[in-house]
């Protein structure tokens, strides 16, 4: 165990997360320096919710907690949030905060202005059926129309962490938009990077300003319109679809046939299904449930991010059997640097491999064709257990290095049975991850296993889940914003962590042993949490390699899995004073990968993938504490004494964190990705050598500064700009894009 400076004292000191809310409960009730109007009724909800004799349900809970923010003293947050909402919602919500309609009701306020024909008098148990017979597959015209550029828009990530201002931001609708700004951008000889949600944390969209300009020169190429990514709150989620993108070409969904990817005819139920780039996966997840009957085996739990942001950063789900997103991938179509529309697919493997994850420099993805399978059901049983059962310490942890809050006594049968159960979830269930929100004496598990019988499911989370996930993530924001505002709480980030903590836990839910599991289609199953996007949040996560046991080949060893764990709590608990971590830790156990440049690739046992999360308005605190965890994880060894390499995931931080002292992208490019680095530059040459371009001239156009460091240092960008001069004509690939074949009477 790395260590820490900890010690019994100093974890005796720090309060339960029961106590800690018990405490806010009495600061209200009692005279103190919390005024009660500031919070009204928070005591008399925390009195009720720990009292046994008195059921609180989650809809009252979310009602009474709602209510408490509406009618406090700092109201002005409640109001201020609402105002994004329409009138008639504005109205359904506080007439729901005030007792007078139920939240089903709210829901169906929100849900009844889209009441889709194709649904009509449909029952939502019949659209959740293993059969589904007869719809035929319609094909959409999507005419190109006059493409606009809007000068010096100021570009922001979601995260906070990127800010630049691009000469023009472009939000085409088509490939031949796409086609139309590419050849625009070469002639002006202007770069082109493209963002969809802009969830990632590292600089991987555009150039950086140029020294003494108001903006970098280049094009931004934005998939979803500003208010699709950059309003919140977002109400993606909602079960409706006033909120959702305008249907374009660029996120239209169709099946395709093996002849379209160059690949084999897929059996058992799979199918190949080609995506436009600004899909989300809000939109992906209703086609796959009510049109496709597919579903990809995992997925990222958020609905608010795009296919192709997804795809270019090489994202993954979890399950010991389940490899990258970019490892589905059977068909890359982009535009290239000579605006002309190009393909890599199954014809090329070894192409594919670098072109699925590539970050944006073969060009601007347009299309995207993805493996998937048949569409089943997720077994759940989530589960909230104590710490130390759910991962439990490593075998070299001492007793009285784990915070006192954790501390459990538990026989050394007992202990047994955690370490089996542990890594009987991560060895076997279909799907595993777990979720520690900080200073909570409980670790929110979610693992479960498939079954390809979609009989007896439910919808999941239900419309009204939904809507209280959604009004539970508002409530997290009004939550941290007016506990800001209080002054008796303004120096405790202890009480705010915690408060916090116990919010988010109360919108997870939780199947005992004795009550029945929920049956979900798998699609809803991998987005269990809807309306993440309304959270802003800064995110470190690592891919940590599992090995084998000592004296076995095949038999994975989870003691580092155990020890980044409990590093990382641990270190949350040195850190009280100021609690720079304030969102929860995640882990999941995920396979290898295929593709040249994932974290993943490489680890024959599968990979650990863990993160730590904080709140925006921790980030001032923030990157001293995620390097302190840093320094943990990279510095496990496995049982031959050999250092483990730790990669991070690309979209997450990692351009400003260190490792061994010095800059990890420094690390990454001359040690852990030297080789891979070589190959994939090796693989573009190739594809650019098929397809007419060079690596000076993605370099030119789809580059930036962080990617030429890695990838393209010593490529050197030539004068001459032959894109002013190619612009040749877009080929028509002639292969049909779904194959025919008949249901029921319907020829598809």
């Amino acid at each position: 165990m790395a260590s820490t400076p900890t010690s019994q004292s100093l974890f005796s000191t720090v309060p339960s997360l029961e106590e800690s809310i018990k405490e806010i409960g009495r600061l209200v009730k009692e005279p103190s320096d919390l005024d009660e109007a500031e919070l009204p009724g928070l005591d008399v909800l925390i009195n009720d919710w720990y009292d046994e004799n008195v059921d609180v349900g989650e809809e009252e809970f979310m009602r009474r907690i709602l209510g408490v923010f509406r009618n406090s003293s700092h109201n002005e947050v409640y109001d201020e949030v609402l105002e994004q909402y329409e009138p008639s919602e504005r109205r359904a919500i506080n007439s729901f905060v005030a007792g007078q309609t139920t939240a089903e009701d709210a829901a169906k306020i929100i849900v009844s202005k889209d009441a889709s024909a194709a649904t009509a008098g449909v029952s939502n148990n019949e659209l959740h059926t293993e059969v589904f017979s007869t719809q035929k597959m319609q094909k959409t015209e999507f005419p190109k129309k006059a493409i606009k550029g809007f000068e010096n828009t100021e570009f922001q990530n979601w995260g906070r962490t990127v800010k630049q201002t691009p000469a023009k931001t472009y939000y085409p609708e088509n490939t031949a938009e796409v086609q139309t700004i590419v050849r625009e951008a070469a002639e002006s000889k202007m770069g082109v990077r493209v963002s969809g949600f802009r969830h990632s944390w590292s600089p991987i969209f555009g150039r950086d300003n140029k020294n003494g300009q108001k903006n970098n020169g280049d094009v931004l190429i934005s998939t979803l319109t500003e208010k699709d990514a950059s309003k919140l709150p977002n109400f993606t989620s909602l079960p409706s679809s006033l909120f959702q993108p305008k249907k374009t070409e660029l996120n239209n969904i169709s099946e395709v046939n093996a002849a379209y990817v160059h690949g084999q005819t897929l059996k058992d139920g799979k199918k190949y299904v080609r995506v436009g780039t600004s899909t989300t996966n809000e939109e992906f997840r209703r086609w796959c449930i009510n049109d496709g009957h597919v579903t990809l085996p995992m997925n990222i739990i958020e609905v608010e991010i795009t296919m192709g942001g997804s795809n270019s950063t090489i994202c993954h789900g979890a399950g010991i059997n389940h490899p990258t997103l970019s490892d589905l991938v059977r068909s890359i179509e982009y535009v290239d640097v000579n605006g002309e529309v190009r393909n890599v697919d199954m014809a090329d493997p070894d192409l594919l491999k670098s072109a699925s994850g590539c970050f944006g420099l073969l060009g601007v993805i347009t299309h995207i064709t993805f493996e998937c399978d048949p569409i089943s059901t997720a077994v759940m049983r989530p589960q909230k257990l104590e710490v130390i059962d759910a991962v439990p310490p490593p075998p070299d942890m001492k007793d009285s290095d784990i915070p006192g809050p954790l501390r459990k006594p538990r026989s050394q049968k007992e202990r047994q049975i955690a370490q089996e159960n542990f890594e009987k979830r991560a060895n076997n269930d279909y799907y595993a991850e777990w979720f520690w929100f900080p200073y909570s004496s409980l670790v929110w598990v979610n693992t479960w296993a498939m079954d390809p019988s979609t009989k007896n499911v439910v919808e999941y989370p239900s419309k009204t889940k939904t809507v209280f996930q959604v009004f539970g993530t508002i409530a997290m924001n009004i939550a941290q914003n007016i506990v800001a505002k209080i002054d008796a709480l303004q120096f405790q980030p202890l009480k705010q962590t915690t408060f916090l903590s116990w919010l988010a836990m109360k919108n997870l839910d939780e199947r005992k042993d004795s009550e029945k599991p929920i049956r979900a289609l798998l699609p809803d199953a991998l987005h269990f949490q809807r309306g993440v996007q309304n959270i802003r949040v800064r995110d470190l996560e690592v891919e940590l390699p599992l090995h084998a046991k000592k004296g076995t080949t095949s038999e994975r060893d989870y003691t580092n899995v155990q020890r980044a764990w409990w590093d990382a709590i641990v270190t949350c608990y040195a850190n009280t004073k100021t609690c720079p971590m304030r969102m929860p830790l995640e882990m999941r156990i995920m396979s290898s990968s295929e593709v040249t440049m994932a974290p993943q690739r490489g680890h024959k046992l599968g990979t650990c993938a863990i993160e730590i999360l904080t709140l925006h308005a921790a980030a001032d605190i923030w990157q001293p504490y995620a390097q302190q965890v840093l320094n943990h994880w990279t510095s496990y060894k496995d049982n031959d004494g050999i250092k483990l390499d730790i990669r991070p995931h690309w979209a997450k931080e990692w351009n400003n964190l260190e490792v061994d002292g010095r800059p990890w992208r420094e690390k990454l490019k001359n040690e852990s990705y030297k080789t891979e680095i070589a190959e994939f530059k090796n693989l573009l040459t190739a594809i650019g050598k098929k397809h007419d371009w060079t690596l000076s001239d993605i370099k030119r156009m789809f580059s930036n500064d962080v990617l030429d460091y890695l990838y393209l240092d010593d490529v050197v960008v030539t004068s001459d700009n032959r894109t002013q001069a190619h612009v040749p004509m877009l080929e028509e690939k002639k292969i049909p894009l779904v194959s025919e074949r008949v249901v029921g009477n319907v020829t598809v």
